[in-house]
């Protein structure tokens, strides 16, 4: 009998919690590969492949969500000086207080800094992933914009001090600097979201000289990535994971250790609502 995976084993990255305040780091390992590809691209499939291929550590969203004290603050901060012209645009050393960790960045919100980050790092070499811009979005539509509109997502964020002071406001200027203001017109919605995915990848195209990108699909598998990025070609296959039922299951238990953060920081109001309630009873 096969034994089933536990959550902690299916997605590892959502019990990870860190604490390390970025504005106090700097870089600790070159800055080799900036892949826009934005959300629902297969970005997990390129960090794996790319980790696969030695670039330690390849920065991707749960990045944040596993270090959302400073890294929400500064991906917001930055979105709102490069979107809104709020505050100070983020320098080499900002980026590299941010990243130094990183060899390598995928997914959003990075994706969203691939010009910036060619500019403060122009030996990293550039790969541009893209999805047919309909099928991409019909993929957010199904997994993305339902779970960040949610009515239990608004829930945590009045429960749970973390989601509401940290993850909420970086969400929340994350899509509307990419994809403009909330609407509930599903017309108006979808092309919103497809002009902002195609801004981003128009940006770097007019940004990154073709010569020093690379127009890449998952489906090509590892030899135009390996041979762009001068890597031997991996003896396994290319790794295809976060399909539409792995997110939606990643998403559970995602709400799921959501919703015990909550309960944890608000039981000792219950417990004391509790007992200010049986006193009033016993002493009425």
């Amino acid at each position: 009998m096969v034994k089933s995976m536990t959550d902690r084993e299916r997605f590892p990255n959502y019990f990870v919690e860190e604490n390390i305040d970025r504005r106090k780091c700097t870089r600790v390992v070159p800055m080799k590969v900036l892949v826009i590809g934005m959300l629902r691209t297969g970005t997990l499939s390129m960090q794996a492949a790319l980790e696969e291929l030695g670039y330690k550590s390849t920065h991707h969203m749960q990045h944040v969500f596993q270090n959302p004290g400073s890294e929400c603050i500064m991906w917001k901060e930055a979105l709102e000086a490069k979107y809104q012209n709020k505050g100070r645009k983020f320098t080499k050393e900002d980026w590299d207080q941010l990243l130094g960790h990183c060899q390598a960045v995928v997914d959003v919100p990075a994706a969203a800094f691939i010009p910036e980050l060619h500019e403060a790092y122009p030996d990293a070499k550039v790969v541009i992933v893209q999805r047919d811009p309909d099928q991409w979005y019909e993929s957010c539509s199904r997994t993305v914009i339902p779970f960040s509109s949610s009515p239990q997502l608004k829930i945590l964020y009045f429960l749970d001090r973390w989601l509401a002071m940290r993850l909420a406001p970086f969400m929340g200027c994350l899509f509307t600097s990419l994809f403009g203001a909330k609407t509930e017109d599903p017309v108006q919605r979808r092309e919103n979201w497809i002009r902002g995915y195609l801004n981003a990848y128009e940006e770097t195209r007019r940004m990154v000289r073709p010569e020093n990108r690379l127009e890449y699909s998952l489906q090509q598998g590892w030899e135009p990535l390996c041979k762009f990025l001068e890597k031997d070609v991996p003896n396994k296959p290319f790794p295809h994971v976060n399909d539409s039922a792995t997110f939606d299951a990643g998403i559970k238990v995602f709400r799921r250790r959501m919703w015990i953060r909550a309960a944890k920081q608000n039981l000792p109001f219950v417990v004391g609502a509790l007992g200010l309630a049986m006193a009033w009873w016993t002493y009425r």
